[in-house]
């Protein structure tokens, strides 16, 4: 006699099915068919099974995985006024479901997740009064927990696959991440954090930055997210502040955990500017560099607060608070007089220490260059005059130069275009480069970071000179400045917030931490040649 085969006690909590089932609760994006607490239970049964399963590089993703993250984020970016996303706030947070087994099953997955989603965004603490009622469990955990699976998946993206169209896990092409354009993107993301201050949304849009970079760059900029990240940063030092001196335990720990969370997707966020090109990476913060500048000191100083308690695990994503921060010191040239002193995190001058070096001399100009032309093959923007293009904006058709494998284009227009360009035609400066390369060692010598000094010394026993870089100096320079974005030149000053320095004062008064120095190292011929000329 046959075996029965034994069902699952809730066959409805199948992962599988828990997609099936947010697919057609959402297929109406305005008027989703259950709760939010239902769809949050859902969401949780099918994160999960992503979660148990092995790392993406090494597991096919099921179809219908990748289904359900197109319609997520096609519902989270659905053009929609704020009347229409409030509208549907409430109609998640009204429970109408006809409750049965697997559906309430699903309710207590949820109500259980959406606790600690509340607490780990810390959305409650986000307003007081008459709008509290409007950041409760039921309108925004669904909402919030979306993103956080979004972010997860588009963590592991890799660029090229992705931009190519050849990732075989989603997202597959950037279209995937911008389905309605960056522009939509942009004011959609803006508009949710509006009604879900969940900054794990400017986490997401960094990655998404990091994946699709020059398709998001001009959005980006046009909405000054950056100015919104610092400020929303800015909020956080001024409550943890206060916070952290209180009396009361359970005060002060919730404010170590909301310090870590958010100082967390801050840092995640400029990581992701920072890694841009030097014209994008100034576009993205000219205008608040100073105060995110300022910010990663006094982040710097409250992660290591002796005030602050303990709460679990900080994320060593901190350690880099002190390298971004002398990053946007030097990038955006603060150390220039007439600026202001600033006081600083003493981990902000030692990183300054070892990575800002006096001025090469002559003999080191062959340095400078060597590592440019590294970084010029690393770009994946079209090295055509005046080309935004780059290897996200043209898919399979982004291709190196076959001759000297530095250089690259976005299309056969503009590589023939660069082959006879007037100035500096690529049928000059491609074999100026591949003679550089042979004299350096060849190829894989040449770019390899541990072979710098043999490459060095190999162009000294060649006789490569001066005139032998000026070639493809001259022509990156030209490149560069034909792009539209200005790399900072010492000119531009935006100041920072006006009571810094007695931040500063206060996290190091009696025994708090360190006392704050001013970057003036290696810099203080600014102030001599800025003196001299004063007194001619």
């Amino acid at each position: 006699m046959a075996k029965r085969k034994n069902k699952p006690a809730n066959p409805i909590e199948s992962p599988l099915e828990s997609i099936e089932f947010l697919l057609a609760s959402i297929r109406d994006p305005h008027n989703p068919k259950h709760c939010g607490m239902c769809l949050h239970g859902a969401l949780v049964v099918k994160v999960e099974r992503t979660s148990n399963q092995p790392t993406k590089k090494h597991r096919s993703q099921d179809p219908r995985e990748a289904d359900a993250y197109t319609a997520f984020i096609k519902f989270l970016l659905l053009e929609r006024t704020d009347k229409q996303v409030d509208r549907l706030l409430e109609r998640l947070s009204t429970c109408t479901c006809q409750i049965s087994d697997p559906i309430q099953s699903y309710h207590d997955k949820g109500r259980k997740q959406s606790a600690w989603t509340m607490t780990r965004g810390h959305l409650e603490a986000s307003t007081s009064g008459d709008d509290k009622s409007k950041f409760t469990a039921e309108r925004c955990a669904f909402i919030a927990d979306l993103f956080h699976d979004l972010l997860g998946v588009t963590k592991g993206s890799g660029i090229v696959s992705v931009a190519k169209g050849s990732s075989q896990t989603w997202p597959k092409h950037t279209d995937d991440l911008l389905p309605f354009g960056p522009d939509n993107f942009m004011q959609s993301v803006m508009r949710w954090y509006r009604f879900i201050p969940d900054t794990a949304i400017f986490d997401l849009t960094g990655q998404v930055l990091r994946v699709c970079n020059t398709l998001l760059v001009p959005s980006l900029a046009k909405i000054r997210m950056s100015h919104v990240v610092v400020e929303s940063t800015r909020r956080l030092v001024d409550t943890t502040m206060i916070d952290i001196l209180s009396t009361n335990d359970a005060v002060r720990v919730r404010a170590a955990e909301r310090f870590n969370y958010i100082g967390t997707n801050f840092i995640s966020f400029l990581t992701m500017v920072l890694d841009q090109k030097f014209d994008i990476r100034a576009e993205l913060v000219r205008g608040c560099e100073t105060k995110a500048m300022q910010l990663c000191s006094i982040l710097q100083y409250l992660s290591s607060d002796p005030n602050m308690p303990p709460c679990g695990f900080q994320h060593p994503i901190f350690k880099m608070l002190p390298g971004h921060g002398q990053d946007l010191f030097r990038f955006f040239h603060m150390h220039r007089y007439p600026r202001p002193d600033m006081p600083v995190h003493p981990e902000v001058v030692r990183y300054d220490l070892i990575r800002f070096p006096p001025p090469p001399p002559p003999e080191q100009r062959q340095t400078v260059t060597l590592q440019q032309i590294r970084k010029t093959r690393e770009e994946m923007r079209c090295s055509a005059y005046k080309c935004t293009n780059s290897l996200q904006t043209s898919g399979k058709d982004f291709q190196r130069c076959a001759r000297c494998m530095v250089v690259s284009y976005c299309g056969r227009e503009c590589q023939t275009r660069a082959w006879k360009e007037e100035k500096y035609p690529h049928k000059r400066v491609c074999p100026s480069l591949r003679s550089l390369i042979d004299r350096g060692g060849g190829y894989f010598l040449f770019f390899s970071e541990e072979a710098t000094m043999v490459v060095l010394q190999n162009w000294i026993n060649a006789g490569v000179t001066d005139d032998d870089l000026n070639t493809y100096d001259d022509w990156d320079k030209m490149i560069y400045e034909s792009r539209g974005y200005p790399v900072p030149d010492g000119t531009e000053w935006t100041p920072g917030y006006e009571d810094y320095n007695e931040i500063i004062a206060q996290l190091s008064a009696k025994g708090r931490g360190p006392k704050g120095t001013s970057i003036i190292i290696l810099c203080s011929w600014w102030r001599i040649d800025y003196l001299n000329s004063e007194i001619s």
